[in-house]
């Protein structure tokens, strides 16, 4: 198939921006810009590469926003809501355990924004290297911008490779589309082997803190790196590299826990102390998300948004009473209005309104970041490899800490029920932060060999469907079409 050359004036545009839209025709992973001319006219001096690296947090955006899949891959699954299937059908099955079916859309299955973000990745990884430094503003901006490319390449496969498994791994971009090839899917071990190498490239390049608040959390450091490794390294079981990498956040990273609980809200509003790393959604900064005259924000209602009267997503109370038995917690105040109302329970950590239209209040505007990581996620996280190293007095320092912030009683058990207690403790403090399902996922061993623990949140996920790979997601049919050598998801074969 002859591919469409692409109109570079356009091009140009769309490349600074980082809004590049895939061609009509294509193979898979033959995602623009691909001019050897283009980008190398495009790539000559420091404000370029700056730009280019906007560009990409513009696509990672994009992508973890795109039918909100960030939260339905990571919280829907995990049957953190009762989602009412009147509003929201098809994701109503995919509360349920059911990926496939007529009411659930192909765009959950299909990962070609990820390979537009990365197109523009690999770009920066081969081309910034080259340009001169003198031509940076700031000379460690290269560096920098470099380790922050490895960053995401590394994020967003290690992402990719917990929705979908094995994925194509595609470590350089198309400069020339008649050289363009589409490559297999890579065993998801692989991948996440090159996950591990490109993040320690990222911690080498970047730093710790931040020069410039305005970047705290939404430009990735060098502790945003050592987080990610941490999880990396927890989704392979590799719990001595997990505590490690997870111990330089905590001792290095010059994060704090926001102890003050009149500011808890802050968190979520982002860039607070605790933030590691957030995409950037800020009404003032023209980023903030439109919800049409109070249309699709699935989980508030009146009084959060003035003019809407429904939920798409109102909260599984049973989940969350059997999450908050000690209703003095402070999380169970400050991330949940009317939780006990089943069918009318909202979660609250995202619902920093704002009205573009003033006090018409008819042009709603989400003003809250998208939490990736924080320190409580990694305190926790560490408190899990120490309990699974055997190292269970300092796990329960760890996991304690996070408990007296939430003005809950201390826990002093061991063993198998720390494991149980420390997941159960993430499940609280990270409920709707896209972390619940994978945390499931990762430590369903954590259960008694007669019963699946996952069974425990969600029964459409036994350990016996985890085990098939079941938790991973189908990839699109469609994309079969320009890819003979794509194969489906196995658990999925035969099913779509």
């Amino acid at each position: 198939m002859k591919m469409k050359k692409l109109k570079y004036t356009a091009g140009l545009f769309l490349l600074l921006t980082g809004l590049i839209s895939v061609t009509s025709c294509k193979k898979i992973l033959d995602l623009e810009p691909h001019n050897s001319t283009f980008t190398s006219a495009y790539f000559t001096n420091g404000n370029d590469a700056n730009t280019a690296i906007a560009g990409a947090y513009a696509l990672l955006r994009s992508a973890l926003l795109n039918n909100s899949s960030f939260h339905v891959y990571g919280d829907a699954t995990a049957l953190e809501f009762n989602i009412n299937s009147g509003y929201d059908d098809a994701n109503y099955n995919i509360s349920n355990g059911e990926f496939t079916g007529l009411n659930v859309g192909s765009g959950y299955w299909n990962w070609q924004n990820y390979y537009q973000l990365l197109q523009q990745i690999n770009l920066i990884i081969v081309k910034v290297p080259d340009i001169p430094i003198g031509s940076f503003t700031n000379q460690d901006d290269k560096q920098r911008i470099i380790g922050e490319a490895y960053f995401l390449r590394a994020f967003t496969y290690f992402y990719m490779s917990r929705v979908w498994g094995d994925v194509p791994l595609k470590l350089s971009p198309d400069l020339d589309i008649s050289q363009a090839a589409n490559i297999a899917r890579t065993p998801a071990a692989d991948v996440l082997k090159q996950c591990i190498a490109d993040v320690k490239v990222a911690e080498n390049d970047l730093t710790f803190g931040y020069t410039d608040q305005s970047q705290r959390a939404v430009r990735a450091n060098k502790g945003s790196a050592y987080a990610l490794e941490a999880h990396i390294e927890a989704w392979t079981h590799d719990y001595s590299s997990c505590e490690q990498a997870a111990a330089q956040v905590i001792t290095n990273g010059q994060y704090s826990l926001v102890t003050d609980t009149s500011q808890f809200s802050n968190i979520f509003v982002g860039k607070s102390v605790e933030g590691i790393f957030e995409i950037n959604i800020s009404y003032n900064q023209s980023e903030g998300i439109a919800l049409n005259g109070g249309g699709y924000l699935p989980t508030l209602e009146f009084p959060f948004i003035s003019s809407k009267n429904y939920l798409e997503w109102p909260i599984n109370t049973g989940y969350v009473n059997q999450l908050y038995k000690d209703t003095s917690d402070i999380r169970y105040a400050k991330y949940f209005f009317q939780a006990q109302n089943s069918g009318n329970g909202q979660t609250i950590k995202y619902s920093n309104i704002t009205y573009a239209d003033g006090s018409a209040k008819n042009d709603p505007r989400l003003s809250n970041n998208l939490i990736i990581f924080r320190l409580a996620d990694i305190i926790l996280l560490r408190a899990e490899a120490l309990n699974q190293l055997g190292r269970d007095g300092e796990a329960l320092t760890l996991l304690n800490q996070v408990r007296t912030r939430a003005h809950i009683a201390t826990y002093t058990g061991a063993g198998d029920e720390l494991a149980r207690t420390i997941l159960e403790e993430r499940l609280r403090e990270l409920f709707y932060e896209g972390q619940s399902f994978y945390d499931l996922v990762r430590t369903k061993h954590v259960g008694s060999k007669t019963t699946s623990f996952i069974s425990d949140y969600n029964p459409s996920f036994t350990d016996i469907r985890i085990n098939a790979g079941g938790n991973y997601w189908p990839i699109d049919p469609t994309m079969f079409k320009d890819d003979f050598t794509l194969t489906q998801t196995p658990y999925w074969q035969g099913k779509l």
